[in-house]
């Protein structure tokens, strides 16, 4: 039983081990580019997740820091958060550009005046910029010198 317990616990520790730093999206707030873990697009409703899924292609070179298969870049205007465009690896080490004219083929909802609201986006979003210290009781998470906190509600900053 114990040799059972000590080999998981040895498997977790090397499974935390080998994991990788992610690549957060991107925001540009006030002409200051900010990292944001945590992608509003992990929040769409299921059948626009299908949509926008298949708009990213075939995405057979996945680098283990971009997981998602993606990096999306926005925007803060006006008390709101936009989808400027979004980026998709390539094998060839390259990256595919989806800009906003191909993005409103599927975000059509929350097209207007050539910009895509984030309209779907309800809750909170962390951002940073800066490398600060680690936090050993988060290990794999994103340390920021600066961060803030955004409230929306429908894609509008409420806080």
């Amino acid at each position: 039983m114990k040799k059972t317990i000590i080999t998981f616990l040895l498997g977790l520790i090397c499974l935390a081990a080998g994991a990788t730093q992610q690549v957060n999206d991107k925001v540009n707030v006030n002409g200051e580019v900010w990292e944001m873990p945590a992608s509003p697009l992990g929040y769409l409703h299921p059948q626009l997740q299908e949509a926008f899924t298949g708009l990213l292609g075939e995405r057979n070179f996945i680098n283990t820091s971009i997981y998602r298969g993606y990096i999306a870049y926005w925007y803060v205007k006006r008390g709101r958060l936009y989808l400027e465009k979004v980026e998709v690896p390539q094998e060839s080490g390259e990256f595919r550009t989806i800009d906003s004219k191909e993005l409103k083929k599927v975000f059509r909802r929350y097209s207007c005046c050539g910009k895509i609201k984030a309209g779907w986006m309800t809750g909170k979003v962390t951002i940073g910029k800066g490398i600060g210290e680690r936090n050993p009781e988060r290990p794999f998470a994103p340390e920021f010198a600066e961060e803030k906190t955004l409230v929306l509600k429908k894609g509008r900053i409420t806080d």
